[in-house]
């Protein structure tokens, strides 16, 4: 099983809720454990509820690889402990960094897998070159499709990608050679463009919104190297 259609409390932004990687997802809490099951069977890592600044959207505010996971600088205390405490509980070997910016939506404005980050022209350059380090990747400052939200914009796993469709073919090209893998376009949830925002993926597979058709799953499956 590589793909599943979900929704959470009825929303079909899987993306917004949540991050995923191929060591651990990190998910709003209060979803139904039927769900929770759902995510951990098809991508196959632990999944970890957790709060940011006492928001549900975790997709939004922390972007990450492998590696690390950042966070906006401003995520209380408490909830950065628990959160280290479940990744040491299951053996987690991913860092989880709160990083000092002006910005905190970091997973609309960061896209990475293990192999590279693309991150948003509103950072500076100093700031991408921290967001390199700490992800332990190449990094890149750009946009898709002259967006800004390169998080919402695509998804990347270590073995695909799949990106807003009005991306340029020397975009994509660009996307490809960055992350070392193949990168198309498509979209998610009956047509829209910002797949990052609809659907939690890894190299085992990838969680999609409940809206979105058969012919929107053949290309996410074969844009993220699942079939």
């Amino acid at each position: 099983m590589h793909i599943e259609r979900l929704d959470f409390e009825n929303s079909p932004y899987l993306g917004v809720f949540g991050v995923a990687t191929d060591r651990v997802v990190l998910v709003r809490e209060g979803l139904q454990e039927k769900k929770l099951e759902v995510i951990r069977e098809v991508l196959k890592v632990p999944v970890i509820e957790a709060s940011i600044m006492k928001s549900r959207i975790i997709g939004i505010l922390a972007a990450g690889n492998s590696n690390a996971i950042i966070v906006p600088w401003y995520i209380w205390d408490t909830e950065l402990e628990e959160i280290k405490g479940k990744f040491k509980e299951y053996g987690i070997d991913t860092e989880i960094v709160p990083f000092e910016t002006k910005y905190t939506a970091l997973g609309n404005l960061i896209l990475a897998n293990d192999k590279a980050a693309l991150v948003s022209t509103k950072f500076s350059r100093e700031e991408a070159k921290k967001i390199g380090d700490i992800l332990g990747v190449e990094v890149e400052r750009g946009v898709i499709a002259g967006l800004h939200a390169v998080g919402s914009a695509g998804v990347v796993t270590n073995k695909g990608g799949l990106v807003h469709p009005e991306a340029s073919d020397e975009e994509l090209k660009w996307l490809s050679e960055l992350f070392k893998v193949d990168v198309y376009v498509g979209t998610a949830n009956m047509g829209v463009p910002y797949v990052g925002s609809c659907m939690l993926a890894n190299s085992n597979g990838v969680v999609v919104g409940h809206l979105t058709t058969g012919p929107e799953i053949v290309k996410i499956e074969e844009a993220l190297g699942l079939i």
